[in-house]
């Protein structure tokens, strides 16, 4: 229990013992630890199924990676609920970098909450779907690190009868990716799996910054779309060419500047100089792993919480 206690803490994450028991909150739910040395009894808590799945599947990943190998209770087989198939409904090219993908299934309506994004699921040639096993634990056929599986941000979501919804995303073109071959090649009514949603929701605070590479662009302008009307704040992104530069909504105390690649700014310098308050804020940055690790090291020699910003890595180098 010490050992689940010291990482948690090492995490960030709510841990706090209630009698034998040690509780640990996690965006996906609860885990509650409860052992007497010879053995350990952990039970996992959601608000729903998905949730629930994509805790279980996450806490067996970090176990085994420490060479630890939980015995769960007998579940049904099939497939898990933190999966859909959807069939492909659309997909254009909104400009000389971004594509345009619409997919409808019977019950994407789930991701309407829960968090902005979602994972595109693609497997080796030939394989079938994943399936839970008789311990509810996802099996990924040919095995979890033979499957490509890329997040990607939910544009809009339209419920439809009962809970099946239409889900509209961007896609950005770039050499040899997987998905980009996809996108060139689907079909319409091709079917696709995706598991989530997964992440966070559009932030809170007075003053909300923005720094986007053209990787994430595309979540930019789902925060942007969120956001109450009142927000204050600044947008800066990054697009390969000045064609790819789109009309978004956002509030009007918003400023939002578009940068083409090759002006000589880099999404770095543009987080660096941006005129950031010194209280109820909130930063934004998104872009390749080296320029997340160099943002998030000078926000916090500035003195930001870890509340205050999230600076994530969308690709690598």
């Amino acid at each position: 229990m010490d050992g689940f206690e010291a990482t948690a803490n090492t995490l960030g994450l709510m841990a706090e013992r209630q009698g034998d028991t040690l509780r640990v909150s996690l965006r996906l739910g609860t885990v509650d630890v409860a052992g007497d040395g010879a053995r350990t009894r952990i039970s996992i808590a959601s608000e729903t199924a998905a949730q629930l799945q994509s805790l279980r599947d996450l806490l067996a990943l970090r176990l085994s990676q420490r060479g630890l190998h939980l015995a769960w209770q007998e579940h049904a087989k099939g497939r898990p609920a933190n999966m859909s198939l959807a069939r492909v409904e659309g997909i254009e090219r909104i400009s000389p970098s971004y594509m345009r993908v619409t997919i409808t299934g019977p019950d994407l309506g789930r991701f309407a909450r829960g968090g902005m994004h979602f994972r595109l699921l693609f497997g080796p040639e030939g394989a079938g779907w994943p399936e839970l096993d008789a311990g509810g634990l996802t099996q990924w056929p040919g095995g979890v690190e033979a499957w490509h599986r890329p997040v990607y941000t939910t544009r809009q979501i339209d419920r439809m009868e009962g809970d099946a919804a239409r889900i509209v995303f961007d896609v950005f073109l770039h050499e040899s990716g997987r998905v980009t071959e996809w996108i060139l090649t689907a079909g319409i009514g091709e079917e696709i799996a995706l598991t989530g949603p997964v992440g966070s929701d559009p932030p809170s605070a007075g003053w909300i910054g923005i720094v986007a590479d053209e990787t994430a662009v595309p979540v930019a302008v789902r925060i942007l779309s969120e956001v109450p009307a009142s927000q204050r704040g600044r947008a800066v992104l990054f697009v390969p060419e000045a064609d790819d530069i789109q009309e978004i909504a956002h509030p009007e105390g918003f400023d939002v500047d578009w940068v083409v690649r090759g002006a000589g700014v880099s999404p770095v310098t543009a987080c660096r100089t941006l005129p950031i308050p010194r209280d109820d804020r909130f930063l934004f940055f998104a872009a390749e792993r080296a320029e997340a690790v160099s943002v998030r090291e000078t926000l916090s020699e500035l003195g930001f919480s870890r509340k205050e910003f999230q600076a994530a890595a969308y690709w690598t180098r």
